[in-house]
């Protein structure tokens, strides 16, 4: 699966500059959310029900748009959002690739311990990689996570796509312009 529409960095991004939390966005909303309340707000988890893998954060942001503007610079209100936020995301993810989990089984027929990488600046994120780890526990699969030093601008994501390609005997010639 793949984002239809914003990546998820950039909704944590987008969250933390409506909360008024700097940038990048990924680490403040993850301190923040740590004095609110997941539950407080109901926000849409767009897609998720719909077959696939496929993810969408755009209605997730325009909801934390339209509740930042309600918070009235309410301090447990924007702890309360940044949790609600992040709580979402992980409920997303969680069910997503659960099913791409029972996707990949299903087309490879692969049954033993097989290896899940999470990069890029999202796998920062401790609530996620908590997440997604249990996630992997309940399906046996091995959870891969960069050292958090690793974790910025996506490149571990792109390093380890280049190591696959390089295994795979995938080059290009560095004669472009």
């Amino acid at each position: 699966g793949t984002t239809i529409d914003d990546a998820l960095g950039e909704a944590f991004d987008k969250t933390a500059k409506l909360l008024d939390l700097g940038y990048p966005g990924g680490p403040n909303i993850e301190k923040f959310s740590k004095l609110g309340d997941k539950n407080f707000y109901k926000l849409p988890e767009p897609i998720i029900n719909r077959a696939g893998c496929n993810l969408s954060f755009a209605g997730l942001k325009t909801a934390v748009l339209r509740e930042s503007k309600n918070t009235n610079n309410n301090l447990q209100l924007r702890y309360n959002l940044a949790a609600s936020f992040q709580n979402t995301v992980n409920k997303i993810l969680l069910n997503k690739t659960k099913e791409a989990m029972k996707q990949f089984r299903d087309k490879t027929l692969l049954k033993g311990k097989i290896s899940f990488v999470v990069a890029g600046g999202v796998a920062a994120n401790q609530s996620i990689r908590e997440n997604l780890s249990q996630v992997c526990k309940e399906t046996n699969f091995i959870p891969l996570f960069p050292n958090l030093k690793f974790c910025g601008d996506n490149a571990a994501m792109i390093a380890w796509a280049g190591i696959k390609r390089y295994k795979k005997k995938l080059t290009n010639e560095l004669d472009f312009v």
